[in-house]
């Protein structure tokens, strides 16, 4: 179940049995708005840069996530997304 359903159903238990505390509950499972939104500090990898780093991951296993990062000149994180399918 996830926290929209969730929400929904204390939404319906508060009413049913007459709780108002729950309507209360379930409304603090609302995200809060960011109080700043950061901008991305290293662009996204193109299609071809990420074949490119999956490509140098395969063919060196040793070489790690940092040396890929600054051979590609990005970031850790951005490498480790690549390899591991999350970007694409």
């Amino acid at each position: 179940m996830r926290i929209p359903e969730i929400r929904d159903r204390l939404h319906q238990l508060a009413d049913e049995h007459g709780i108002a505390e729950l309507h209360d509950l379930a409304e603090e499972t609302r995200r809060r708005s960011p109080l700043r939104v950061v901008r991305a500090r290293w662009p996204r990898l193109t299609p071809e840069q990420q074949q490119a780093v999956r490509s140098e991951f395969e063919d060196n296993p040793s070489l790690g996530v940092k040396d890929l990062a600054d051979r590609f000149n990005t970031s850790i994180g951005r490498i480790s997304e690549t390899i591991r399918g999350f970007r694409s």
